[in-house]
């Protein structure tokens, strides 16, 4: 399994759906900030489907990560000894992305493998 996804705006994007035909037997995510100008803030987290099945507040997260800033030309690297592999049964995997800390837009590059 290898999925590539740009993301251009501050977001919520699903990069795993819960059932869905992606697994959750991730070996590494790379997150890459392509931005060119500053931090990206970045969160990471698996969304059961509690209160809805978008991403909701109701929900229960478990996260990764919150609130990380991602310098710009900057790969953060998660791999197999940072316990990313999960039930894609019962969770989604998805990434909240906001502004960069310039007041412009993100700029990222996720892999999945």
């Amino acid at each position: 399994m290898i999925k590539y996804v740009n993301i251009t705006s501050g977001t919520t994007t699903t990069l795993i759906t819960k059932g869905g035909s992606l697994s959750g037997r991730v070996r590494q995510i790379t997150i890459a900030n392509v931005d060119g100008h500053q931090a990206d803030n970045v969160c990471l987290f698996l969304e059961d489907e509690t209160a809805s099945t978008s991403t909701d507040a109701g929900n229960i997260k478990y996260y990764f990560f919150k609130d990380v800033d991602i310098p710009y030309g900057t790969t953060l690297v998660l791999d197999e000894k940072d316990n990313i592999r999960f039930d894609s049964s019962l969770y989604h995997l998805r990434i909240v992305t906001q502004n960069a800390s310039d007041g412009g837009t993100p700029s990222l590059t996720v892999i999945l493998k």
